[in-house]
Parts: structure tokens; C-alpha cells; sequence
């Protein structure tokens, strides 16, 4: 009988120890957290990102899984704000931001710049607030357009849709983080040595952040492993990957469709 009660007690700690585990979410941005191919062409893609492989091995060394679910930017972003246990890649840490997330772990700080159609003055943000201004949907470089009371912000699902437009002066103006700027650049067959990069705005710190029912002890666990991964070498072999990374254009015959929100 005894056990009998160790197996039935053991098949009901089981699940909840499972459960108990942090649900991992990202989006498509690339180069910190994407797909090779992405899903607009083909739905069977490569994870992979500067920021993802960098959690996975975080993940790796506390005994997390390191699954990582991939939907669309805004219904992760929900995620992490209404439901326990939530770490979201890679969320940039902003003013507007600050009190709503658990910011666990700075991967990578980048800039966050203002870049010009062929001609246009983006020395300053003045010089276009009126004009139409490319943007990634519900990101803090949106909310902080809002703030700086632009009139025509034109929001994207991803950031090669930012690329096209401004390629095709449908825009004239592009506000997101410098390395998203150039891998969206490049995959549309640009030549980032072409693009009209204007003013760094402000810094765009990249975090591994959660929702805010994470407890410090296990926001501790993630910045240990990440201490880990620095003081290793870990950290600086895959961001010297993605430095070097050549990023192939994908033509546009090959896209089978725009996503707005990729159906979430």
C-alpha cells in the first residue's frame, strides 16, 4: 500500500512540477528572435536569433526546457501582461514600459534610430513628424512616436514591410533599432551602405523580461545562467555569429503573403 501511495504521489507532483514551468513566447524579430525561411515564406522555418539562442542555453543550464513559442508581436506582448508566468524575447526596455514587466536580463543594448527615405533630412525627429513615419506595431518605437506626437505613424507586423515601404517611398521616414533596420534592409535586397540612417533617437536596451508574478528568485536563476554564458565565452561566440551574419534577400515573388498579426 505505501507503495502504491508513492506512485499515485508521484504521477501528482509530476504535471504540476511541468506546469510550473515559465512559458517561453517571441515574434518574428529578426536578427534577435526570427526564422530561416521566415513564415511568409514557408511555414516550416529554422528558429533561430541572436537573443533566442542566447535564452536557450540560459535555459539549458538552469534545467528549463527551452521551448519557445512563436506568435505575433502583440498577442505575446499580451501574454506576458495577463497571464502568470511569462518570459517574452526580446522586448525593448522603455520609459512607457517600464512598470508593466519584470525586466530580467539585458542581452543586448542597440540604438534606436531615425532612418530617411532617398533626399529626406532626418537629422532631427521635427523634421518629419508630419510625415509618414514606418514603425513596428505595439513596440515601445511606436509608443514613443505617439509621445512625440507624430501625425501620420504608419505601423508594420514586421520590419522588412518598414524596409519595403521606405524602399518604394511610401514612407519617408523609419524609426527601430539600428540592427533591425539593416537585416530588414537586407532582406529586401538593399544595400545597407545606401540606407539614410539620421539620428540616434535614444538606446534601445533588448531584454529577456516576464511577466510580473516572476519571482526574483527565479528571475535570479536566468541572470546567474546568463552571468554564466558572459563569463564563459558563450555569450560573445554567438554575438559575433550574428555580427558577421549574411543575410539573404528573399524576392518578393516568394512571399505568399503580408501578415498583419499572423492570424493572433
Amino acid at each position: 500500500m505505501r507503495a502504491l501511495l508513492l506512485v499515485l504521489a508521484t504521477l501528482l507532483v509530476a504535471p504540476a512540477a511541468h506546469a510550473a514551468e515559465m512559458r517561453l513566447v517571441a515574434a518574428e524579430l529578426p536578427p534577435f528572435t526570427y526564422h530561416v525561411p521566415p513564415p511568409t515564406v514557408s511555414e516550416i522555418g529554422e528558429p533561430r536569433g541572436l537573443v533566442y539562442e542566447l535564452v536557450r542555453e540560459m535555459a539549458r543550464r538552469i534545467g528549463h526546457s527551452g521551448t519557445i513559442d512563436f506568435m505575433g508581436w502583440t498577442r505575446a506582448q499580451e501574454l506576458a501582461l495577463i497571464e502568470p508566468n511569462i518570459g517574452i524575447l526580446a522586448l525593448t526596455r522603455s520609459p512607457e514600459r517600464e512598470p508593466f514587466y519584470n525586466w530580467m536580463v539585458n542581452i543586448v543594448t542597440d540604438d534606436l534610430v531615425l532612418v530617411g527615405g532617398a533626399g529626406v533630412d532626418v537629422a532631427s525627429v521635427e523634421t518629419v513628424k508630419d510625415r509618414p513615419t514606418g514603425v513596428l506595431r505595439t513596440s515601445g518605437a511606436e509608443a514613443l512616436l505617439r509621445e512625440l506626437k507624430f501625425t501620420r505613424i504608419e505601423p508594420a507586423s514586421e520590419e522588412w514591410v518598414n524596409a519595403m515601404k521606405l524602399r518604394d517611398r511610401r514612407i519617408d521616414a523609419w524609426l527601430a533599432p539600428r540592427l533591425m533596420v539593416l537585416f530588414g534592409w537586407r532582406e529586401i535586397g538593399g544595400d545597407a551602405a545606401t540606407l539614410n540612417i539620421g539620428r540616434i533617437v535614444r538606446p534601445s536596451p533588448i531584454y529577456f523580461a516576464a511577466s510580473r508574478d516572476v519571482s526574483q528568485a527565479d528571475a535570479e536563476r536566468w541572470r546567474e545562467a546568463f552571468a554564466q554564458v558572459r563569463a564563459d565565452g558563450t555569450y560573445d561566440r554567438i554575438l559575433t555569429t550574428y555580427r558577421r551574419l549574411k543575410v539573404e534577400p528573399i524576392p518578393e515573388g516568394k512571399r505568399r503573403f503580408e501578415r498583419i498579426e499572423w492570424g493572433y
